[in-house]
């Protein structure tokens, strides 16, 4: 008796321990596993030295709605870390991009597309001619007025200490990342990372009020 017992006992466990094994089995058909820090791929000697960071925190969270994006960003910093940039084709140090032809951008934006990127910063800025300070400044005629010169806002001392004004320039460098060029500026807003998204929204508040200055010449023209 004793021994059928044991025996029924030990039937039970590995039949539990089969049923365990191919519900993990079956799981693992269904759903895909991520092993966090661990890369699929080795990485190549022609792929980026670095993972674009910026880019990740601005497009955050949409650069991480597929499943395990943020498993293989930090798998591929671990990958990566030590590891000399990668020479150029030349055998030299990669150059760097050229800076756009800012007047070249304004001449193509279309402000149009500028008045709908703004929607996104009115919960921090008014556009209206006379409105309000919110927790940014009015920025009606912003473009070409002195920096940090709005009534009735208090500006940070960072940006106090800003000097300047706000040509099209120093917008357009601004618009790409707040936190760098000034940096301790209440902004927190990381930037508009393309360069035509920057152009057409400076583009938009050059129509607000009379004060802007006339759009600078596209490079090609300017050196005829």
């Amino acid at each position: 008796m004793g021994r059928m017992r044991g025996m029924a006992v030990g039937l039970c466990i590995a039949g539990a321990a089969v049923t365990v094994l191919s519900l993990g089995w079956f799981s693992d058909k269904l759903y895909t596993r991520v092993r966090p820090g661990q890369l699929a791929y080795q990485p190549m000697e022609e792929m980026p030295p670095r993972v674009d960071m910026a880019s990740v925190q601005r497009d955050w969270p949409a650069s991480f709605n597929e499943p395990g994006e943020g498993s293989r960003v930090i798998a591929y910093q671990r990958a990566m870390r030590g590891k000399a940039p990668a020479p150029g084709a030349a055998g030299g140090a990669v150059a760097a991009a050229p800076p756009p032809d800012l007047g070249s951008l304004l001449a193509s934006a279309d402000a149009g597309a500028g008045k709908q990127k703004i929607q996104l910063c009115m919960s921090c800025h008014d556009f209206t001619q006379g409105g309000v300070n919110r927790i940014g400044p009015n920025l009606w005629g912003v473009v070409g007025r002195p920096v940090a010169s709005h009534a009735g806002f208090a500006y940070s001392p960072a940006m106090q200490a800003h000097k300047g004004s706000w040509d099209y320039e120093a917008l357009f460098a601004f618009l790409g990342s707040p936190g760098r060029v000034v940096p301790g500026t209440k902004m927190s807003f990381a930037g508009l990372r393309r360069p035509e998204d920057r152009a057409a929204v400076i583009k938009y508040l050059a129509t607000l009020g009379t004060g802007a200055p006339p759009l600078p010449q596209p490079k090609a023209i300017a050196a005829r």
